[in-house]
Order: C-alpha cells, then sequence, then structure tokens
C-alpha cells in the first residue's frame, strides 16, 4: 500500500531517516501546512526522539536522537502504514455509499 507514495525510506550515512515519495505528489509534501502537519506528527510519534525535519520536492529527511535512527524509522513505517489503511478503507467506504445513491 506504501508504495503507492513512497519510493523508498532509509537511514542515510549521519543517521538520519529519508522517506521518498513518487514525483506525483511532490506538490503536496512541499505545502507549508503539510510540512506543520508532518513535523507535528513526527513530535507526536517520536517524542524526544525527534530532533529535526527537512523537507525537500520529494523527501523529507528526519534526524532523530542518535542511536535511535532504527527505532525511529520502525515507528515511522508503521504509522505510515496504519494511515495508509485508514486512507484505503476510507475511501472504499466512499465508493460503497456512491455506490448505493
Amino acid at each position: 500500500m506504501l508504495e503507492l507514495f513512497i519510493k523508498n525510506i532509509k537511514i542515510d550515512t549521519e543517521g538520519r531517516i529519508v522517506i521518498s515519495i513518487h514525483d506525483q505528489f511532490s506538490e503536496y509534501l512541499i505545502k507549508d501546512d503539510s510540512k506543520k502537519m508532518i513535523k507535528e506528527t513526527l513530535e507526536k510519534i517520536l517524542a524526544t526522539d525527534f530532533i529535526k525535519l527537512e523537507v525537500a520536492k520529494t523527501s523529507a529527511r528526519i534526524t532523530v536522537a542518535e542511536g535511535q535512527s532504527e527505532k525511529c524509522k520502525q515507528m515511522i513505517e508503521t504509522e505510515m502504514k496504519k494511515a495508509a489503511e485508514m486512507a484505503a478503507a476510507f475511501m472504499s467506504q466512499m465508493n460503497q455509499n456512491e455506490a448505493a445513491e
């Protein structure tokens, strides 16, 4: 499911988590509202491990506490999967409602 939006999630040589998205979603990633929502979500998920968010056109780079990269990457992936599943369920429900009308 995530593959529809995300190209890859990896840890760079400096221990930052880098999330690359498909080009067609770049306009959403760079919007100020999106950046704010992403940062707030990361702060909630990662708590004190979150340090910094940097957003480029097709990627987001997340700096976390030293030695916590792998753990935080797993937490982010889990939350992203939950969000994708909820979005898919919502879309399915909307399609069913439209078909019933």
